[in-house]
């Protein structure tokens, strides 16, 4: 197991992993958005889709040294952060009964279900390329 989690780690499968999480969870939002586009005072949902990965693969600036399990983590980010559905500012209401855009909601479906599919491919090129190497099978 923990050899098992070295070889993966020092691979971008954590990355693809956090990408199948966020498209999947911001599939949600979207979905709901598409399914409240005629209620009233509905406020759209969103997900920060790029703000989560580049706190995931950037490196910190600073970072510093817990001494004691009460302290605040310093530029590390919370290892137990995962993306979450916030509501938008409400924004101009152009439809007369809510801030959901259907012809925007589609346009963002249509790259999140693109994102997901391609993370999922290169995840499993990965998956393959190591169960290769492990087997010995030339790549």
């Amino acid at each position: 197991m923990l050899v098992r989690n070295l070889i993966l780690n020092k691979t971008s499968v954590p990355v693809l992993n956090k990408v199948l999480n966020v498209t999947s969870l911001r599939h949600r939002a979207i979905s709901n958005n598409i399914s409240n586009v005629n209620t009233v005072n509905y406020n759209r949902k969103e997900v920060d889709f790029a703000s989560y990965l580049k706190a995931a693969v950037v490196p910190p600036p600073v970072v510093g040294q817990r001494t004691n399990s009460l302290h605040m983590p310093v530029g590390k980010p919370d290892p137990l952060a995962k993306p979450q559905i916030f509501e938008q500012d409400p924004g101009p209401n152009t439809t007369g009964i809510n801030n959901v855009d259907i012809d925007q909601e589609m346009a963002d479906l249509a790259e999140n279900h693109l994102m997901y599919n391609i993370g999922s491919q290169i995840l499993s090129q990965k998956f393959q390329a190591i169960k290769k190497s492990i087997t010995g099978q030339i790549t």
